[in-house]
Protein backbone atom coordinates (compact mmCIF):
# COMPACT_ATOMS: atom_id res chain seq x y z
CA UNK A 1 0.00 0.00 0.00
CA UNK A 2 1.12 3.87 -0.74
CA UNK A 3 2.06 5.77 1.97
CA UNK A 4 2.18 9.70 2.44
CA UNK A 5 4.72 11.60 0.66
CA UNK A 6 7.69 10.28 2.84
CA UNK A 7 10.58 13.19 2.93
CA UNK A 8 13.23 10.39 4.02
CA UNK A 9 12.59 9.38 0.51
CA UNK A 10 14.08 11.66 -1.67
CA UNK A 11 16.02 14.19 0.45
CA UNK A 12 18.50 14.12 3.18
CA UNK A 13 17.74 12.77 6.44
CA UNK A 14 16.96 15.00 9.75
CA UNK A 15 20.89 13.81 10.76
CA UNK A 16 22.27 14.50 7.99
CA UNK A 17 21.11 18.06 7.61
CA UNK A 18 22.94 21.20 9.51
CA UNK A 19 20.70 22.38 12.84
CA UNK A 20 19.79 25.10 10.81
CA UNK A 21 18.53 23.41 8.29
CA UNK A 22 16.53 21.39 10.61
CA UNK A 23 14.71 24.61 12.63
CA UNK A 24 14.31 26.19 9.38
CA UNK A 25 10.68 27.41 9.02
CA UNK A 26 9.09 27.46 5.44
CA UNK A 27 6.92 30.03 4.43
CA UNK A 28 2.98 29.17 4.50
CA UNK A 29 2.58 28.06 0.97
CA UNK A 30 -1.29 29.63 0.90
CA UNK A 31 0.02 32.76 1.94
CA UNK A 32 2.81 32.58 -0.99
CA UNK A 33 0.47 31.76 -3.46
CA UNK A 34 -2.09 34.39 -2.48
CA UNK A 35 0.95 37.09 -2.47
CA UNK A 36 1.58 35.82 -5.95
CA UNK A 37 -2.23 36.22 -7.08
CA UNK A 38 -2.03 40.09 -5.54
CA UNK A 39 0.90 40.57 -7.82
CA UNK A 40 -0.66 39.62 -10.44
CA UNK A 41 -3.93 41.11 -10.26
CA UNK A 42 -2.15 44.59 -9.79
CA UNK A 43 0.18 43.66 -12.75
CA UNK A 44 -2.93 42.93 -15.43
CA UNK A 45 -4.62 46.62 -13.70
CA UNK A 46 -1.31 48.15 -14.84
CA UNK A 47 -1.87 46.45 -18.17
CA UNK A 48 -5.24 47.54 -18.66
CA UNK A 49 -4.66 51.27 -18.03
CA UNK A 50 -1.74 51.79 -20.13
CA UNK A 51 -3.71 49.88 -23.01
CA UNK A 52 -6.43 52.77 -22.63
CA UNK A 53 -4.15 55.13 -22.67
CA UNK A 54 -2.09 53.17 -25.75
CA UNK A 55 -5.75 53.37 -27.70
CA UNK A 56 -6.50 57.12 -26.86
CA UNK A 57 -2.87 57.45 -28.45
CA UNK A 58 -3.79 55.38 -31.37
CA UNK A 59 -6.76 57.38 -31.89
CA UNK A 60 -4.66 60.86 -32.42
CA UNK A 61 -1.54 58.92 -34.10
CA UNK A 62 -3.88 56.88 -35.60
CA UNK A 63 -1.57 53.75 -37.61
CA UNK A 64 1.38 55.00 -35.85
CA UNK A 65 0.55 53.94 -32.80
CA UNK A 66 -1.17 50.37 -33.80
CA UNK A 67 2.22 47.93 -32.85
CA UNK A 68 2.63 49.62 -29.48
CA UNK A 69 -1.35 48.89 -28.70
CA UNK A 70 -0.58 44.99 -30.09
CA UNK A 71 2.34 44.81 -28.15
CA UNK A 72 0.11 46.04 -25.21
CA UNK A 73 -2.70 43.51 -25.91
CA UNK A 74 -0.20 41.09 -26.44
CA UNK A 75 0.84 41.15 -22.82
CA UNK A 76 -2.00 41.60 -21.08
CA UNK A 77 -2.94 38.04 -23.16
CA UNK A 78 0.53 36.65 -21.75
CA UNK A 79 0.07 37.83 -18.23
CA UNK A 80 -3.78 36.36 -18.36
CA UNK A 81 -2.37 33.09 -19.42
CA UNK A 82 0.68 33.05 -17.62
CA UNK A 83 -1.89 33.77 -14.02
CA UNK A 84 -4.40 30.51 -15.48
CA UNK A 85 -1.64 28.27 -15.28
CA UNK A 86 -0.17 30.07 -11.92
CA UNK A 87 -3.66 28.74 -10.73
CA UNK A 88 -3.27 25.79 -11.94
CA UNK A 89 -0.21 24.62 -10.43
CA UNK A 90 -0.93 26.37 -7.06
CA UNK A 91 -3.95 24.03 -6.68
CA UNK A 92 -1.70 20.91 -7.64
CA UNK A 93 1.04 21.82 -5.20
CA UNK A 94 -1.59 22.22 -2.68
CA UNK A 95 -2.71 18.92 -3.59
CA UNK A 96 -1.67 15.43 -0.98
CA UNK A 97 0.66 12.99 -3.06
CA UNK A 98 0.10 9.10 -1.89
CA UNK A 99 3.66 8.21 -2.80
CA UNK A 100 4.44 4.16 -3.20
CA UNK A 101 7.70 3.01 -1.96
CA UNK A 102 8.69 1.97 -5.59
CA UNK A 103 8.50 5.11 -6.78
CA UNK A 104 10.31 6.93 -4.00
CA UNK A 105 13.37 4.74 -4.25
CA UNK A 106 13.28 5.88 -8.41
CA UNK A 107 13.55 9.40 -7.33
CA UNK A 108 16.32 9.07 -4.77
CA UNK A 109 17.98 6.87 -7.77
CA UNK A 110 17.95 9.57 -10.64
CA UNK A 111 19.09 12.21 -7.69
CA UNK A 112 22.14 10.22 -6.86
CA UNK A 113 22.51 9.67 -10.53
CA UNK A 114 21.87 13.41 -11.51
CA UNK A 115 19.70 12.24 -14.58
CA UNK A 116 16.48 13.36 -15.78
CA UNK A 117 13.23 10.78 -14.32
CA UNK A 118 11.33 9.45 -17.13
CA UNK A 119 7.34 8.45 -15.70
CA UNK A 120 5.60 6.27 -18.20
CA UNK A 121 1.91 5.01 -17.52
CA UNK A 122 -1.66 5.38 -18.60
CA UNK A 123 -3.45 9.17 -17.75
CA UNK A 124 -4.14 9.73 -14.35
CA UNK A 125 -1.45 7.38 -12.49
CA UNK A 126 -0.18 10.80 -11.40
CA UNK A 127 2.76 11.62 -13.46
CA UNK A 128 2.82 15.38 -13.60
CA UNK A 129 1.13 15.27 -9.68
CA UNK A 130 4.54 13.77 -8.71
CA UNK A 131 6.36 16.48 -9.99
CA UNK A 132 3.93 19.04 -8.08
CA UNK A 133 4.20 17.25 -5.06
CA UNK A 134 8.36 17.32 -4.61
CA UNK A 135 8.13 20.58 -5.82
CA UNK A 136 5.50 21.47 -2.76
CA UNK A 137 7.19 19.24 -0.15
CA UNK A 138 11.17 20.36 -1.18
CA UNK A 139 9.89 24.45 -1.63
CA UNK A 140 11.59 24.38 -4.74
CA UNK A 141 10.00 26.56 -8.10
CA UNK A 142 8.94 24.46 -11.03
CA UNK A 143 8.74 24.84 -14.17
CA UNK A 144 6.65 23.86 -16.49
CA UNK A 145 6.79 22.81 -19.97
CA UNK A 146 4.07 20.88 -21.37
CA UNK A 147 4.53 19.51 -24.64
CA UNK A 148 2.29 19.16 -28.27
CA UNK A 149 2.18 17.93 -31.29
CA UNK A 150 3.84 21.12 -32.90
CA UNK A 151 6.26 22.07 -29.85
CA UNK A 152 10.24 22.00 -30.67
CA UNK A 153 13.22 21.34 -28.83
CA UNK A 154 14.02 25.25 -29.85
CA UNK A 155 11.25 26.33 -28.00
CA UNK A 156 12.38 25.10 -25.13
CA UNK A 157 15.49 26.62 -24.95
CA UNK A 158 14.56 29.90 -26.35
CA UNK A 159 12.97 31.97 -28.93
CA UNK A 160 14.17 34.95 -31.10
CA UNK A 161 11.69 37.92 -31.89
CA UNK A 162 12.13 38.88 -35.19
CA UNK A 163 9.23 40.28 -35.59
CA UNK A 164 9.47 42.88 -32.61
CA UNK A 165 13.17 43.67 -33.62
CA UNK A 166 11.56 44.92 -37.30
CA UNK A 167 9.42 46.65 -35.98
CA UNK A 168 11.30 48.50 -33.80
CA UNK A 169 13.71 48.74 -36.39
CA UNK A 170 10.95 50.64 -38.50
CA UNK A 171 10.01 52.81 -35.68
CA UNK A 172 13.63 53.78 -35.16
CA UNK A 173 14.33 52.08 -32.24
CA UNK A 174 18.02 51.14 -31.50
CA UNK A 175 18.10 47.27 -32.19
CA UNK A 176 21.78 46.97 -32.08
CA UNK A 177 21.40 44.60 -29.09
CA UNK A 178 20.12 41.20 -30.53
CA UNK A 179 20.05 40.17 -26.42
CA UNK A 180 16.24 42.20 -26.10
CA UNK A 181 14.73 39.76 -28.41
CA UNK A 182 15.92 36.58 -26.72
CA UNK A 183 13.05 34.57 -24.39
CA UNK A 184 14.21 31.96 -22.83
CA UNK A 185 12.24 29.13 -23.03
CA UNK A 186 11.49 26.53 -20.08
CA UNK A 187 14.89 24.86 -20.42
CA UNK A 188 16.83 28.07 -20.79
CA UNK A 189 14.65 29.58 -17.63
CA UNK A 190 15.47 26.59 -15.49
CA UNK A 191 18.92 26.60 -16.36
CA UNK A 192 19.51 30.21 -15.44
CA UNK A 193 17.57 30.26 -12.66
CA UNK A 194 19.72 31.50 -9.72
CA UNK A 195 18.44 28.66 -7.40
CA UNK A 196 17.34 24.97 -8.14
CA UNK A 197 13.93 24.75 -9.87
CA UNK A 198 12.45 21.48 -10.84
CA UNK A 199 11.88 21.06 -14.61
CA UNK A 200 8.66 19.67 -15.89
CA UNK A 201 9.12 18.07 -19.69
CA UNK A 202 5.39 17.15 -19.39
CA UNK A 203 4.07 14.34 -22.01
CA UNK A 204 6.87 14.56 -24.56
CA UNK A 205 5.14 11.66 -26.40
CA UNK A 206 3.07 14.29 -28.08
CA UNK A 207 5.48 16.43 -29.39
CA UNK A 208 7.56 15.82 -32.80
CA UNK A 209 9.36 12.62 -33.57
CA UNK A 210 12.87 14.28 -32.94
CA UNK A 211 11.51 16.58 -30.29
CA UNK A 212 13.36 14.72 -27.01
CA UNK A 213 16.58 13.88 -29.40
CA UNK A 214 17.29 17.57 -30.52
CA UNK A 215 17.61 17.89 -26.24
CA UNK A 216 20.19 15.35 -25.43
CA UNK A 217 23.10 17.53 -25.77
CA UNK A 218 21.37 20.03 -23.59
CA UNK A 219 20.05 17.44 -20.87
CA UNK A 220 23.78 15.98 -20.70
CA UNK A 221 25.95 19.26 -20.84
CA UNK A 222 23.27 20.97 -19.20
CA UNK A 223 24.18 24.34 -21.18
CA UNK A 224 23.25 25.52 -24.91
CA UNK A 225 24.11 28.81 -26.80
CA UNK A 226 22.30 31.31 -28.13
CA UNK A 227 22.84 31.70 -31.75
CA UNK A 228 22.16 35.16 -32.49
CA UNK A 229 23.90 36.37 -29.64
CA UNK A 230 26.91 33.93 -29.06
CA UNK A 231 26.27 33.67 -25.41
CA UNK A 232 26.44 30.49 -23.31
CA UNK A 233 23.51 29.78 -21.00
CA UNK A 234 24.57 27.01 -18.42
CA UNK A 235 22.80 25.91 -15.51
CA UNK A 236 23.81 27.62 -12.51
CA UNK A 237 22.35 25.13 -10.40
CA UNK A 238 21.53 21.65 -11.81
CA UNK A 239 17.80 21.07 -12.33
CA UNK A 240 15.70 18.10 -11.40
CA UNK A 241 14.07 16.51 -14.36
CA UNK A 242 11.15 15.14 -14.83
CA UNK A 243 9.92 13.70 -17.96
CA UNK A 244 6.50 12.34 -18.47
CA UNK A 245 4.94 10.21 -20.89
CA UNK A 246 1.77 8.66 -21.65
CA UNK A 247 3.62 5.66 -24.20
CA UNK A 248 1.46 6.58 -27.02
CA UNK A 249 4.51 5.88 -28.64
CA UNK A 250 8.09 4.95 -28.12
CA UNK A 251 10.88 6.80 -27.29
CA UNK A 252 14.80 6.89 -28.98
CA UNK A 253 17.16 4.05 -27.35
CA UNK A 254 19.29 7.13 -27.05
CA UNK A 255 17.03 9.19 -25.04
CA UNK A 256 16.52 6.01 -22.46
CA UNK A 257 20.10 5.25 -22.16
CA UNK A 258 20.59 8.55 -20.40
CA UNK A 259 17.30 8.84 -18.07
CA UNK A 260 16.12 6.85 -15.13
CA UNK A 261 12.94 5.05 -16.15
CA UNK A 262 10.03 4.01 -13.87
CA UNK A 263 6.22 2.51 -15.43
CA UNK A 264 3.75 3.77 -12.98
CA UNK A 265 1.05 1.09 -12.85
CA UNK A 266 -2.37 2.51 -12.00
CA UNK A 267 -3.01 2.46 -8.39
CA UNK A 268 -4.84 -1.11 -7.21
CA UNK A 269 -8.40 -0.25 -5.35
CA UNK A 270 -6.38 -0.44 -1.93
CA UNK A 271 -4.35 2.22 -3.04
CA UNK A 272 -7.04 4.31 -4.82
CA UNK A 273 -8.73 4.16 -1.36
CA UNK A 274 -5.62 5.91 0.66
CA UNK A 275 -5.51 8.92 -2.58
CA UNK A 276 -9.46 9.62 -2.01
CA UNK A 277 -8.78 9.92 2.05
CA UNK A 278 -5.75 11.97 1.70
CA UNK A 279 -7.81 14.63 -0.75
CA UNK A 280 -11.15 13.87 0.70
CA UNK A 281 -10.22 13.11 4.29
CA UNK A 282 -13.96 12.95 5.63
CA UNK A 283 -15.56 11.17 3.23
CA UNK A 284 -17.82 7.83 5.20
CA UNK A 285 -16.46 4.62 4.27
CA UNK A 286 -19.84 3.27 2.64
CA UNK A 287 -19.40 5.24 -0.13
CA UNK A 288 -16.23 5.07 -0.48
CA UNK A 289 -15.68 1.50 -0.46
CA UNK A 290 -18.73 1.38 -2.93
CA UNK A 291 -17.70 4.04 -4.92
CA UNK A 292 -14.63 2.37 -5.52
CA UNK A 293 -16.10 -1.07 -6.14
CA UNK A 294 -17.90 0.58 -9.36
CA UNK A 295 -14.97 2.98 -10.56
CA UNK A 296 -13.14 -0.29 -11.17
CA UNK A 297 -15.79 -2.30 -12.30
CA UNK A 298 -15.69 0.51 -15.50
CA UNK A 299 -12.10 0.25 -15.93
CA UNK A 300 -12.56 -3.33 -16.70
CA UNK A 301 -14.85 -2.84 -18.86
CA UNK A 302 -13.60 -3.77 -22.69
CA UNK A 303 -13.38 -1.83 -25.62
CA UNK A 304 -13.56 1.76 -23.76
CA UNK A 305 -12.08 4.58 -25.53
CA UNK A 306 -10.87 6.56 -22.36
CA UNK A 307 -11.07 4.62 -19.04
CA UNK A 308 -11.23 6.86 -16.01
CA UNK A 309 -8.53 8.04 -14.35
CA UNK A 310 -7.32 8.86 -10.38
CA UNK A 311 -8.54 12.57 -11.08
CA UNK A 312 -11.61 11.74 -12.21
CA UNK A 313 -12.49 9.07 -9.28
CA UNK A 314 -11.53 12.26 -6.87
CA UNK A 315 -14.42 14.47 -9.02
CA UNK A 316 -16.59 11.81 -8.59
CA UNK A 317 -16.75 11.54 -4.56
CA UNK A 318 -16.85 15.20 -4.43
CA UNK A 319 -20.06 15.32 -6.79
CA UNK A 320 -21.32 12.49 -4.96
CA UNK A 321 -21.00 13.77 -1.92
CA UNK A 322 -22.67 17.39 -2.90
CA UNK A 323 -25.57 15.83 -3.81
CA UNK A 324 -25.83 13.66 -1.08
CA UNK A 325 -25.29 10.27 -2.50
CA UNK A 326 -24.33 8.08 0.85
CA UNK A 327 -23.57 4.60 -1.04
CA UNK A 328 -23.14 3.16 -4.55
CA UNK A 329 -25.98 0.55 -5.84
CA UNK A 330 -26.95 -1.09 -8.97
CA UNK A 331 -26.40 2.79 -10.51
CA UNK A 332 -23.99 5.45 -11.67
CA UNK A 333 -25.28 8.36 -10.57
CA UNK A 334 -23.25 11.18 -12.56
CA UNK A 335 -21.89 8.80 -15.08
CA UNK A 336 -20.82 12.05 -17.13
CA UNK A 337 -18.20 12.63 -14.31
CA UNK A 338 -16.40 9.42 -15.17
CA UNK A 339 -17.23 9.03 -18.86
CA UNK A 340 -16.10 11.04 -21.19
CA UNK A 341 -16.90 9.80 -24.74
CA UNK A 342 -20.42 9.08 -25.96
CA UNK A 343 -19.34 5.69 -26.85
CA UNK A 344 -17.95 4.75 -23.57
CA UNK A 345 -21.25 6.07 -22.33
CA UNK A 346 -23.56 4.34 -24.20
CA UNK A 347 -21.16 0.90 -23.37
CA UNK A 348 -21.09 1.09 -19.71
CA UNK A 349 -25.25 2.55 -19.33
CA UNK A 350 -26.63 1.30 -22.59
CA UNK A 351 -29.06 2.39 -24.47
CA UNK A 352 -29.17 6.77 -23.07
CA UNK A 353 -31.99 7.21 -20.22
CA UNK A 354 -34.12 9.60 -22.89
CA UNK A 355 -34.25 6.86 -25.45
CA UNK A 356 -35.04 4.44 -22.54
CA UNK A 357 -37.87 6.28 -22.06
CA UNK A 358 -38.73 6.63 -25.61
CA UNK A 359 -38.69 3.01 -26.51
CA UNK A 360 -40.68 2.17 -23.08
CA UNK A 361 -43.03 5.12 -24.56
CA UNK A 362 -43.52 3.13 -27.47
CA UNK A 363 -44.44 0.15 -25.86
CA UNK A 364 -41.16 -2.05 -26.21
CA UNK A 365 -40.87 -4.83 -23.66
CA UNK A 366 -38.02 -4.25 -21.06
CA UNK A 367 -36.30 -7.12 -21.66
CA UNK A 368 -35.93 -6.32 -25.44
CA UNK A 369 -34.21 -2.97 -24.08
CA UNK A 370 -32.08 -4.74 -21.95
CA UNK A 371 -30.72 -6.69 -24.54
CA UNK A 372 -29.98 -4.01 -26.41
CA UNK A 373 -28.50 -2.41 -23.71
CA UNK A 374 -25.78 -5.48 -24.20
CA UNK A 375 -26.62 -7.49 -20.78
CA UNK A 376 -27.11 -11.06 -20.54
CA UNK A 377 -31.16 -11.88 -20.71
CA UNK A 378 -32.34 -15.22 -19.53
CA UNK A 379 -35.68 -16.82 -19.19
CA UNK A 380 -36.03 -19.10 -16.28
CA UNK A 381 -37.87 -22.21 -16.57
CA UNK A 382 -41.71 -22.11 -15.21
CA UNK A 383 -41.30 -25.81 -14.34
CA UNK A 384 -38.12 -27.62 -13.16
CA UNK A 385 -36.86 -30.12 -10.92
CA UNK A 386 -35.59 -26.64 -9.04
CA UNK A 387 -38.95 -25.12 -9.11
CA UNK A 388 -40.81 -26.85 -6.43
CA UNK A 389 -42.16 -24.43 -3.62
CA UNK A 390 -40.97 -27.04 -0.92
CA UNK A 391 -38.25 -25.06 0.85
CA UNK A 392 -36.04 -28.28 0.38
CA UNK A 393 -36.00 -28.65 -2.76
CA UNK A 394 -36.26 -25.37 -5.23
CA UNK A 395 -34.48 -23.17 -6.85
CA UNK A 396 -34.22 -21.19 -3.67
CA UNK A 397 -32.41 -23.69 -2.14
CA UNK A 398 -30.01 -23.89 -5.16
CA UNK A 399 -29.36 -20.12 -4.83
CA UNK A 400 -28.91 -20.18 -1.03
CA UNK A 401 -26.36 -23.49 -1.46
CA UNK A 402 -24.04 -21.26 -3.56
CA UNK A 403 -24.22 -18.19 -1.29
CA UNK A 404 -26.42 -16.17 -2.99
CA UNK A 405 -28.92 -13.82 -1.20
CA UNK A 406 -32.19 -13.73 -2.53
CA UNK A 407 -35.85 -12.12 -2.12
CA UNK A 408 -38.79 -14.13 -2.38
CA UNK A 409 -42.46 -13.08 -2.26
CA UNK A 410 -44.62 -13.47 0.48
CA UNK A 411 -46.39 -16.18 -2.24
CA UNK A 412 -44.24 -18.55 -2.69
CA UNK A 413 -46.37 -19.58 -6.11
CA UNK A 414 -45.79 -16.12 -7.14
CA UNK A 415 -43.02 -15.64 -9.71
CA UNK A 416 -40.37 -14.26 -10.47
CA UNK A 417 -38.22 -13.51 -7.13
CA UNK A 418 -35.08 -11.36 -7.26
CA UNK A 419 -31.34 -11.97 -6.55
CA UNK A 420 -29.69 -9.87 -4.41
CA UNK A 421 -26.64 -9.54 -6.81
CA UNK A 422 -24.88 -6.72 -7.77
CA UNK A 423 -24.91 -6.79 -11.59
CA UNK A 424 -28.26 -8.84 -11.81
CA UNK A 425 -31.84 -7.54 -12.15
CA UNK A 426 -35.08 -8.91 -12.67
CA UNK A 427 -37.70 -7.07 -15.37
CA UNK A 428 -41.08 -8.87 -15.92
CA UNK A 429 -40.38 -12.96 -15.45
CA UNK A 430 -36.48 -12.53 -16.51
CA UNK A 431 -32.96 -12.45 -14.66
CA UNK A 432 -30.40 -10.75 -15.61
CA UNK A 433 -27.38 -12.92 -14.90
CA UNK A 434 -23.82 -11.25 -14.97
CA UNK A 435 -20.94 -12.02 -13.65
CA UNK A 436 -19.87 -14.04 -10.03
CA UNK A 437 -18.10 -10.94 -7.57
CA UNK A 438 -17.44 -13.70 -5.42
CA UNK A 439 -14.23 -14.72 -7.60
CA UNK A 440 -13.72 -12.79 -10.64
CA UNK A 441 -11.11 -14.72 -11.51
CA UNK A 442 -13.65 -16.35 -13.64
CA UNK A 443 -14.18 -13.90 -16.12
CA UNK A 444 -16.99 -15.58 -16.83
CA UNK A 445 -21.43 -14.98 -16.27
CA UNK A 446 -21.12 -17.43 -13.61
CA UNK A 447 -24.34 -17.24 -12.50
CA UNK A 448 -25.49 -17.52 -15.94
CA UNK A 449 -23.00 -20.97 -16.14
CA UNK A 450 -24.95 -22.01 -13.25
CA UNK A 451 -28.26 -21.29 -13.86
CA UNK A 452 -27.71 -23.22 -17.47
CA UNK A 453 -25.84 -26.17 -16.20
CA UNK A 454 -29.21 -26.82 -14.10
CA UNK A 455 -31.02 -27.11 -17.06
CA UNK A 456 -33.41 -23.75 -15.46
CA UNK A 457 -32.53 -21.64 -18.42
CA UNK A 458 -35.46 -21.93 -20.97
CA UNK A 459 -34.00 -19.20 -23.37
CA UNK A 460 -32.07 -16.14 -24.11
CA UNK A 461 -32.55 -12.81 -25.97
CA UNK A 462 -30.03 -12.58 -28.99
CA UNK A 463 -28.78 -9.29 -30.54
CA UNK A 464 -27.70 -9.37 -34.14
CA UNK A 465 -26.94 -6.79 -36.98
CA UNK A 466 -27.58 -9.92 -39.29
CA UNK A 467 -31.02 -8.98 -40.60
CA UNK A 468 -34.04 -11.70 -40.03
CA UNK A 469 -36.75 -12.03 -42.68
CA UNK A 470 -40.43 -11.25 -41.07
CA UNK A 471 -43.54 -13.68 -41.75
CA UNK A 472 -45.57 -11.23 -40.24
CA UNK A 473 -45.64 -7.81 -39.25
CA UNK A 474 -47.57 -6.97 -35.56
CA UNK A 475 -46.64 -3.55 -35.13
CA UNK A 476 -44.55 -0.83 -36.47
CA UNK A 477 -43.72 2.42 -35.73
CA UNK A 478 -40.77 5.27 -35.92
CA UNK A 479 -38.21 3.49 -33.04
CA UNK A 480 -38.81 -0.26 -33.83
CA UNK A 481 -41.17 -3.20 -35.51
CA UNK A 482 -42.45 -6.32 -34.29
CA UNK A 483 -43.16 -9.48 -35.80
CA UNK A 484 -42.52 -12.55 -36.22
CA UNK A 485 -40.00 -15.17 -38.01
CA UNK A 486 -41.00 -18.44 -40.15
CA UNK A 487 -40.50 -19.92 -36.79
CA UNK A 488 -43.04 -18.20 -34.59
CA UNK A 489 -40.44 -16.43 -33.16
CA UNK A 490 -41.48 -12.77 -31.80
CA UNK A 491 -38.53 -10.65 -33.53
CA UNK A 492 -37.47 -7.34 -33.21
CA UNK A 493 -36.28 -4.34 -35.61
CA UNK A 494 -34.34 -1.31 -33.93
CA UNK A 495 -34.67 1.55 -36.22
CA UNK A 496 -31.05 1.61 -36.89
CA UNK A 497 -30.95 -1.98 -38.13
CA UNK A 498 -30.47 -4.18 -34.55
CA UNK A 499 -32.35 -7.32 -34.57
CA UNK A 500 -33.24 -8.69 -31.17
CA UNK A 501 -35.10 -12.54 -31.03
CA UNK A 502 -35.34 -14.99 -28.01
CA UNK A 503 -33.68 -18.17 -28.75
CA UNK A 504 -34.73 -21.28 -27.09
CA UNK A 505 -31.91 -23.63 -25.21
CA UNK A 506 -32.62 -27.60 -26.57
CA UNK A 507 -31.77 -29.69 -23.75
CA UNK A 508 -28.51 -30.50 -25.25
CA UNK A 509 -27.14 -27.27 -25.82
CA UNK A 510 -28.93 -26.41 -21.64
CA UNK A 511 -26.44 -28.63 -20.22
CA UNK A 512 -23.14 -28.38 -22.46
Amino acid sequence: MESKFNPEAIQQTPQEQSPEEQHEVLPDVGEVIEQGREAAEGVNAQIAADLEQAKILQEQLDEQARPVVEQIQGLQKEVEEEKAAFDARAERLNSPYVLSPELAKVLKVSRVLKRPLLLEGEPGTGKTSLAYALAGHEDLPIIHAQCKSTTSAQELLYTFDVVQRLQDAQLGKDVSDPRKYVKLGPLGRAFSAQEQVILLIDEVDKAKRDFSNDLLHELDQMSFFVTETGEEVAAKNRPIVIVTSNHERDLPEPVLRRVVYSYIEFPSPEQMTEIVKAHIPDVSEKLLQSAVRRFYDIRQAEGLEKKPSTSEMLDWIKVLREFGVEEIGKDIPYPETLLKYKEDTEKILGVKQEKYEELRKAEMPESVIAALNGERVVRLKTKSQYDQYEPDNSIYTLLANEGYEFTTPKDYGRRPFDINLEGVRRVDNLTFALYDPKDPKKGEPYLYELLKERGLVESEFIVTDKPLDFAEVEDSNELYTKGKDAQGRAIYRTKNGKFIFEQRLSPETANE
